[in-house]
């Protein structure tokens, strides 16, 4: 049951600071955009949850773990994620092997994609730097958590903030062309209308 708490504050913190927004820029934004903020505000909720829950609240567990100094190692080196990945190939097989990496590209896809569509001014440098600081604000909530628990119980890991920062970078690019390409069959079928 208490697991399920923390996550539950998140969901109803994230909807008031959606309905904030909402109420504030109501005559400012069109449907469209505020249906983009909903989902942004959506994912930004389901990531934390994946990222940060479900924590250990069974008391004998966690003593256990820092008895037996147990719990997951940080990674300081980076691309060791990949160089793992590969070596584990023959006995993990090629999905097994390159989940974590991947999973962590994927889950920053959408952030990299939605933040231009809710921020327009920010170009290229400033999307990235927000991507790398969200992805370290995770790894830093993470490590802060391994201290109060005693033991790591999520890893800090330097090829997170890669992947991460790489999978934002990637929903940043398919935005760009989305948008280009939106731009130009607009245009085409403004010339169309023109034509007629």
């Amino acid at each position: 049951m208490l697991k399920f708490i923390f996550p539950l504050l998140i969901m109803i913190v994230t909807f008031i600071c959606t309905l904030i927004i909402y109420k504030k820029t109501v005559n400012k934004k069109t449907n469209r955009e505020l249906m983009m903020i909903s989902f942004f505000a959506i994912y930004i909720m389901i990531v934390i949850c994946l990222v940060i829950f479900p924590l250990p609240v069974q008391k004998e567990y966690i003593l256990d773990m820092i008895k037996y100094k147990q719990g997951v190692s940080n990674n300081m080196i980076p691309f060791r994620a990949w160089i793992d990945a590969m070596s584990d190939i023959d006995y993990v097989g090629i999905l097994g092997a390159f989940y974590q990496p991947v999973a962590n590209i994927a889950l920053f896809f959408p952030f990299g994609f939605y933040l231009p569509i809710i921020l327009p001014e920010f170009g290229f440098k400033k999307i990235i730097f927000i991507s790398f600081l969200f992805s370290l604000t995770i790894e830093l909530t993470q490590e802060a958590i391994n201290l109060i628990l005693g033991f790591n119980y999520r890893s800090f890991g330097v090829d997170d903030l890669i992947c991460n920062t790489f999978g934002a970078l990637l929903g940043y690019v398919l935005f760009k062309y989305i948008a280009k390409f939106v731009a130009f069959l607009k245009t085409r079928e403004e010339g169309d209308i023109d034509a007629l």
